[in-house]
C-alpha cells in the first residue's frame, strides 16, 4: 500500500514542472530579457502608486530615442563580452544560464513595478525565482533579497516617504541617513504597503529555507567542500575585479589628478572626447577611514585560503594567492588598492556626462537641465541594496572564484550611466576593445599554452578563470 504522501507526490511534481515550464515558455516567447531590455527599463520613471494621476502604472520599454537605444545596445554588447561570462559560454558551466535567469528575474521586477495585478505579478516573480534557484542556490540573494530591497525603496518613494539622493551628489551623510531612516519609515509609516509589495520575495525565501532544511545545506553537490563560513575579504577582492574589467569606464576618475596639471587646451580635448567634464572632488576622509579600517581587520583576522585554491594551478586565482602567501606584506599593501578601486567603482556609477559635450552648437541652459533629468542617474539606494546583496552572496564562500562575481558585475555594469556624448561613445568603444583583448588573451592561453601534471602524463591541462 502506498502512503498518502506517495500518492500525491507524482501529481504534485508534475504540477510544479508544468508551472515552471509555463513560466519559462512565457519568458522565451516574449524574448528572454537581454541586458538591452533591462537598460531600456531602467530609463523608465517609477510609476505612481495606484489611485494617483501620473504616468502609466504599467511602463513599457520603448525604443523611440534612437541615440539612447544605440547606447543601450552597445552597453548590452559589452556586457555580453564580459570575459568570465564569455569564456564559460564555451564550456559546460551553469554560469551563463544562471546569469540569464537572474536577469530575467530582475527584468520581471522592473517590468512589474506599479502593476495592480498582484496575483499575476507575484506568480511570475516566484516562478522565475524558483527557476533561477534550480541553476544555482546562492541566486536566492539576487532573486529575493536584491529585488525585495529595491521594492521597499520603490514603495516608500511612491508615498514620498524617503529621500533618495543621486550617487553623483551624495556623501557619507546621505548613505548614513538612508540607512538610519529606512527601517523607521518602513515600520512606522508604510508597514502594510511594504509587506504587500514584498510578499512574492518572502514566499521565495520561505521556499528556499524549506529546501535548505530538507537538503541539509545550501548546495546540492559536495557539501564538505562548500561549507558556509564568514569570509569578509571577498568584499575587498571584488573591487579590483570590477575595475579591471571596466577599466575604460573608470577613466574620468582615474585621470582626474592628471587633468588638473595638464595645459588647458589639452585638458579640454581629453574632456570632450574621452572623460567628459567634471569637477575635482576629494575623497571623503570618513569613508576612507571606515573602509581602510574594515579592510585591515578583515585581511588580518579573516583571510582564508581554500585548499582548492592552492590545489589547482590551472586557475589564475592560484597565481594571485601564491604571491599573497609568498609575500605576506602584500596583503596589507593591497588595502589602499582595494579602497581606490572601490572609490572608482562608486564614482563610475555617479558619472553622467551631459549630452551637449562635444557639440558645436551652444545648448541653452534649460535644455541642459532637461538632458540631465533624462540621464539614467543612479541613486544611493541601489548602491546600498546592491552592496548588501553582493556581500550576502560572496562572504559565505570560502573559495575565491571569479565566477562568483559575475552577477554583481553584470548588475553594476547595467547601471553605469550613459549619456549622448562623445565621451560616452569613446568610453564604450574603448570598453569593447578592452574586453575583446582580454577575451583573445584568455582564449589564446587556453588553446595554446596547455601543460601536463606529473601525476597525469599525456593529459593536457588548460588555463581558465
Amino acid at each position: 500500500m502506498y502512503s498518502l504522501a506517495q500518492v500525491w507526490a507524482l501529481p504534485a511534481a508534475l504540477l510544479v514542472i508544468a508551472n515552471l515550464s509555463a513560466t519559462w515558455y512565457k519568458l522565451v516567447s516574449e524574448r528572454v530579457p537581454e541586458p538591452y531590455l533591462i537598460r531600456r527599463a531602467l530609463r523608465q520613471p517609477l510609476p505612481p502608486r495606484p489611485g494617483r494621476k501620473g504616468l502609466s502604472s504599467s511602463p513599457q520599454v520603448k525604443d523611440e530615442e534612437t541615440p539612447t537605444s544605440l547606447l543601450d545596445a552597445h552597453t548590452a554588447l559589452n556586457t555580453s563580452l564580459f570575459p568570465p561570462l564569455f569564456f564559460f559560454s564555451g564550456l559546460y558551466y551553469t554560469d551563463v544560464l544562471s546569469t540569464l535567469v537572474v536577469l530575467a528575474a530582475y527584468y520581471t521586477y522592473l517590468s512589474q513595478r506599479g502593476s495592480t495585478n498582484y496575483l499575476v505579478s507575484g506568480w511570475l516573480t516566484i516562478n522565475v525565482g524558483v527557476i533561477a534557484l534550480l541553476f544555482r542556490q546562492t541566486n536566492i540573494f539576487w532573486v529575493a533579497v536584491f529585488p525585495a530591497g529595491l521594492t521597499v525603496v520603490d514603495t516608500l518613494k511612491r508615498y514620498n516617504e524617503i529621500l533618495d539622493t543621486s550617487v553623483e551628489d551624495a556623501g557619507p551623510k546621505h548613505y548614513f541617513a538612508l540607512l538610519l531612516y529606512l527601517p523607521r519609515n518602513v515600520l512606522l509609516l508604510r508597514p502594510v504597503a511594504v509587506v504587500k509589495a514584498i510578499i512574492p520575495y518572502v514566499v521565495l525565501l520561505v521556499l528556499f529555507a524549506g529546501f535548505v532544511l530538507w537538503n541539509g545545506g545550501v548546495v546540492l553537490g559536495d557539501k564538505s567542500a562548500h561549507v558556509a563560513t564568514i569570509h569578509l575579504p571577498q568584499m575587498l577582492y571584488i573591487w579590483p575585479y570590477l575595475v579591471f574589467f571596466s577599466l575604460p569606464l573608470t577613466l574620468p576618475s582615474l585621470l582626474q589628478p592628471i587633468l588638473a596639471v595638464l595645459p588647458k587646451q589639452f585638458r579640454s580635448l581629453i574632456e570632450t572626447n574621452l572623460t567628459g567634464p567634471f569637477t575635482p572632488t576629494a575623497p571623503s576622509i570618513i569613508a576612507a577611514t571606515l573602509f581602510n579600517g574594515f579592510a585591515f581587520v578583515a585581511v588580518h583576522f579573516n583571510t582564508i585560503v581554500h585548499p582548492y585554491t592552492l590545489a589547482d594551478n590551472r586557475h589564475y586565482v592560484f597565481y594571485v594567492f601564491r604571491i599573497l602567501l609568498r609575500y605576506p606584506a602584500v596583503r596589507y599593501i593591497a588595502i589602499p588598492v582595494y579602497y581606490i578601486c572601490a572609490l572608482l567603482t562608486i564614482r563610475t556609477l555617479g558619472a553622467s556626462p551631459p549630452a551637449y559635450v562635444g557639440s558645436t552648437k551652444r545648448t541653452p541652459k534649460k535644455q541642459q537641465r532637461v538632458d540631465s533629468v533624462k540621464s539614467d542617474s543612479v541613486q544611493i539606494s541601489f548602491v546600498i541594496v546592491w552592496t548588501a546583496a553582493t556581500t550576502l552572496s560572496v562572504i559565505t564562500a570560502p573559495l575565491v572564484e571569479p565566477r562568483y562575481f559575475i552577477i554583481p558585475w553584470v548588475l553594476w555594469r547595467l547601471h553605469v550611466p550613459a549619456s549622448k556624448s562623445k565621451a560616452t561613445t569613446s568610453q564604450l568603444a574603448l570598453e569593447t576593445v578592452w574586453l575583446l583583448a582580454v577575451n583573445v588573451g584568455v582564449g589564446y592561453m587556453f588553446l595554446n599554452k596547455g601543460f601536463e601534471w606529473p601525476n597525469e602524463p599525456g593529459k593536457v591541462q588548460r588555463f581558465l578563470w
